[in-house]
């Protein structure tokens, strides 16, 4: 069963998205802020965390968290209903 996840970055130092944007590709994620993307997936959010963590620097933040059922945002660059 496919599940909506919310996947969060957090850059320590000065750095780009860009290799883990082209990880994020393959997966269909859609971006919905500046660090941050939506996707749907089979993964767990473990499995997830552990498949990004090599695209992004060691001492970078990473959040993997399923979405609810419920959600809404506001000036986001994709809808999260539509996913």
């Amino acid at each position: 069963m496919l599940k909506l996840y919310l996947v969060t970055c957090d850059l320590a130092g000065d750095g780009e998205y860009r290799a883990l944007r082209e990880r994020l590709r393959p997966l269909e994620a859609r971006q919905i802020l500046s660090s941050q993307w939506a996707l749907r997936s089979t993964y767990s959010a473990g499995a997830l965390k552990d498949l990004l963590r090599g695209f992004i620097g060691e001492r970078d933040g990473l959040v993997v968290a399923e979405a609810g059922a419920e959600r809404s945002s506001r000036r986001a660059l994709a809808n999260l209903r539509e996913l």
